[in-house]
């Protein structure tokens, strides 16, 4: 359901205020958004190199540019880590004293021991400016009411709820996976816009019917999905809303990329705060931002205080949808195809886990949407038939109106699947279906690679 649009409004929304937040930064021209960035760069780096044990090993004394700043060597999650173990609790890379600190997220821990993050008070403020412009471009503004199932901490994640109040929107926040209070909010009409994952939002439209929520929009985040067209298109028929997804990075700012109703990938929202880099994956040599182009993406920071971080390597793989809209915003707007980490090769061929769930989510209602690859080790290669876990209902669900038949059985399910992987994606898998029972909650992500020996 694409939205009937006013440009950057969602469908229905007869608000007169402007539909961009920030607009003499979000409209600003690419020569202006540059300098304004490298006279931040400036202070940032001087503030690094007095303050940072961490950097000043690292980057030396000699100070760089910006627009040399390929130069400087790339900061992973790694290197991170063992700064905070060699100093703890918030290690070398501190660029303040600990009093200064007034706020500590920590990571998911999802590859290893948790990390912190740490905030000063004008960290915190310019997260939230940055998940102010995120949000209020997919649409959020001050008369809406949203459901958000992002806790309010110890993740990144939960910083959604200060952004929420500067928009000015209703904010109703339900627990993590606590479905059942989720769907008596949106049926009792308590919001009218519910922040979740794709995995979440698509496990309510499997399990509601088609206008049993009073619901309009759906913004999604947290993982790929809510840009993949069948699995956006599968939410928004079974629940009537509008999706668009946002994206953000734990060590850099949670909500740093926001999509606008015109559905066509997410807006950089950080100008100012944080100078994006394009790289080769393989290579790590830069890339030009412009349309098509897929690459991983660094981040440094222009305007963090206490824990900056220069060209650093979020891990995740996208695709550059262009660099204008029609929205009027001017900075890039991308699609998440998944995390490096994820990625594995088939025969020469890269694959990512989330060009699976595409083919996968074709097979709905006869599957939920969800599915994951599993592997045997940490290698990149992969010998074919891959093996791929793919969701099914419970239970049968009923046949749709106008729909195809359902497949005779479950092996003719899997096969028609592998069949699809086959032809979309030039390699073979070998498709096991897993029921919801037995695949694992909903309620978060869902890790698209799993490793068992």
């Amino acid at each position: 359901m694409i939205s009937g649009h006013s440009r950057g409004r969602l469908a229905g929304d007869a608000c007169e205020r402007d539909w961009i937040w920030d607009r003499a930064v979000e409209t600003a021209s690419p020569a202006d958004t540059f300098q304004r960035s490298a006279e931040a760069w400036d202070r940032q780096q001087r503030h690094l190199l007095e303050n940072s044990r961490f950097y000043t090993r690292k980057l030396g004394s000699e100070k760089v540019p910006l627009a040399e700043i390929a130069r400087l060597p790339f900061t992973t999650k790694e290197e991170l880590k063992q700064a905070i173990d060699e100093r703890p609790p918030f290690g070398t890379n501190l660029c303040v004293p600990e009093a200064l600190v007034k706020r500590v997220y920590q990571t998911s821990g999802t590859t290893g021991t948790p990390s912190v993050l740490a905030l000063t008070p004008d960290d915190a403020e310019s997260w939230t400016e940055i998940g102010t412009r995120t949000y209020f471009a997919t649409g959020i503004h001050d008369h809406h009411s949203v459901l958000t199932t992002f806790g309010a901490g110890p993740f990144v994640a939960g910083h959604t709820h200060f952004v929420l109040g500067r928009i000015g929107a209703r904010s109703v926040p339900v627990a993590p996976g606590d479905t059942e209070r989720v769907i008596f909010g949106l049926r009792a009409g308590l919001a009218d816009t519910l922040l979740a994952t794709p995995s979440f939002a698509q496990y309510l439209a499997n399990r509601v019917g088609p206008g049993q929520l009073q619901i309009a929009h759906i913004v999604t985040g947290g993982e790929p999905g809510g840009g993949i067209p069948a699995v956006r298109d599968s939410i928004q028929e079974n629940l009537q809303a509008t999706v668009n997804e946002i994206m953000g990075i734990g060590d850099v700012s949670p909500s740093l990329f926001g999509e606008c109703p015109l559905q066509a990938g997410m807006h950089f929202s950080g100008a100012g705060h944080v100078w994006p880099e394009l790289v080769d994956p393989h290579t790590r040599e830069p890339m030009t931002i412009e349309s098509g182009a897929v690459g991983e993406l660094a981040y440094t920071s222009l305007t963090r205080q206490a824990m900056p971080v220069v060209r650093f390597l979020g891990g995740d793989l996208v695709r550059i949808e262009g660099t204008s809209c029609g929205c009027g915003r001017t900075s890039f707007r991308m699609r998440c195809l998944g995390r490096r980490d994820d990625m594995f090769i088939v025969r020469g061929v890269n694959v990512y886990p989330s060009a699976i769930l595409s083919v996968v989510a074709e097979f709905k209602p006869h599957v939920t949407g969800r599915a994951r690859v599993v592997t045997s080790g940490d290698g990149v290669g992969l010998e074919p038939p891959v093996p791929v876990e793919v969701e099914v209902p419970a239970l049968p669900l009923p046949r749709p109106a106008g729909g195809t038949s359902p497949p005779s059985g479950e092996a003719s399910l899997a096969s028609d699947i592998e069949h699809a992987i086959r032809t979309a994606l030039t390699f073979r898998a070998r498709v096991v279906l897993v029921p919801e029972s037995d695949f694992g909650d909903a309620g978060y992500k869902t890790r698209l690679r799993v490793r068992r020996s």
